[in-house]
């Protein structure tokens, strides 16, 4: 009885000082409890292994515990290779009671290993850590069912030593992101600083996917984002989302508004008609249903005009006749001698073909946002669009003639006219 009142006494009262030569060392209560009782507090143990991004294992590296105000809890470092071949790059911490931490990794470069994670009653193994940096991370939000066109700040995790705030992330159509500040965009280049060397750098417009800041607003989207959307619009389907779930939907919609934009899915087992929204930032891939054929054989028809039109005009040119457009239609002169015509047989061949092969490539999947900066799409977001490479490939011809002095007279009458 007379230890338990020296127990208690001490745990509330006494913070155990000791000066000498003015040093003064502080004894924490939760140390001193164990001292007095001989009891070791609750601790777990946490496990990891440090490696380049190349996959080689950095050895003899520093690796600092912080607590999530960056107080250093324990420092260690990474084991040696044997035999400067083998193992390598393990480190371990051990009694570490519950808690949030942060695992700091520096191999003696221009380069950090940053790793955030939660022990709470079980050993941890962190696995092993690249000096990769981590996408941003974003707040799934709550969606009023009245009101879903809104401006709303995207809730992000900035780095404190940053000396850029507001970034941008640049996607490209296979799906690799960088954090960087957009400079400047022009016709068709986009000129920006990245974040870590703060060096300049500059990409084509047409291999970016699309660009947003740390605000969740885009501030690019190419033609492929936009037409991956209208290909979705009013389709059946399910959502994957950044945390895995997923949602079945028989008919969605995209918000036309870029700021945040989210995304409306209407179910029919909801007998209430309403819809459902969720923000473009949680979603990964979205999958379309059966209704997915329609756009294959949209496709196909086109595609096959296309060939048709390609031949029929290589032979008028060689020919100098137009003899064989008229070869594309059918003979429905009697007796019918079996002649259905061209386009009757290719056409659907072509869209069969087409839907095949839509199938086999997995051509309903489109991924959205990525899970993180270096994990690419399985496939590449790029949708063809033939008017496009048309308007591409006559831009040798089209420009010196938008920029010849009679097109510029011309199209400068008007300011002409506002000076006078």
């Amino acid at each position: 009885m007379e230890l338990i009142h020296c127990h208690a006494y001490f745990l509330n009262k006494i913070e155990l000082n000791y000066s000498m030569r003015q040093h003064q060392i502080i004894i924490p209560i939760a140390t001193l409890f164990s001292l007095l009782t001989g009891q070791s507090g609750p601790g777990f143990e946490i496990n990891g292994t440090a490696a380049y991004k190349s996959g080689t294992l950095l050895e003899n590296a520093v690796v600092t515990l912080m607590d999530t105000t960056e107080k250093v809890i324990a420092r260690t470092k990474t084991s040696k290779k044997i035999l400067k071949r083998f193992g390598g790059g393990a480190f371990s911490f051990k009694n570490i009671p519950n808690g949030t931490y942060k695992v700091n990794i520096k191999p003696g470069e221009d380069i950090n290993i940053n790793h955030r994670f939660i022990v709470k009653d079980e050993k941890v193994d962190l696995g092993t850590l690249y000096p990769f940096k981590e996408f941003p991370i974003y707040q799934p939000s709550h969606y009023e069912m009245d009101s879903p066109f809104k401006m709303r700040r995207v809730s992000s995790t900035p780095d404190p030593s940053d000396s850029i705030n507001v970034k941008h992330i640049i996607v490209d159509l296979d799906g690799n992101a960088n954090t960087v500040l957009v400079d400047s965009i022009l016709v068709d280049t986009v000129y920006f600083t990245d974040v870590n060397d703060l060096t300049k750098g500059s990409t084509l417009l047409e291999k970016i996917y699309f660009i947003y800041n740390d605000y969740g607003i885009f501030i690019h989207q190419s033609r492929s984002l936009k037409d991956r959307m209208g290909h979705l619009q009013k389709r059946d389907g399910y959502i994957i989302f950044h945390n895995g779930d997923t949602l079945k939907f028989d008919n969605i919609f995209f918000e036309p508004v870029f700021r945040n934009p989210e995304v409306a899915t209407f179910h029919y087992s909801d007998t209430t008609g309403k819809a459902m929204y969720h923000s473009l930032f949680d979603i990964y891939k979205i999958r379309s249903g059966p209704s997915f054929i329609g756009q294959s054989v949209e496709k196909g028809f086109w595609n096959g005009l296309y060939i048709i039109g390609g031949l029929v005009s290589l032979q008028v040119i060689s020919q100098g006749s137009i003899k064989p457009v008229f070869q594309l239609l059918p003979d429905m002169s009697p007796p019918i001698t079996g002649n259905f015509g061209t386009a009757v047989t290719i056409i659907p061949l072509v869209t069969l073909g087409q839907i095949a092969y839509d199938w086999y490539e997995d051509k309903r999947s489109y991924y959205f946002i990525p899970n993180h900066e270096h994990t690419p799409f399985p496939n590449n977001m790029f949708v063809f669009d033939f008017p496009e490479w048309i308007w591409k490939k006559s831009q040798a011809i089209i420009r010196p003639i938008m920029n010849s002095r009679p097109v510029k007279w011309w199209t400068q009458r008007k300011l002409r006219e506002v000076q006078k």
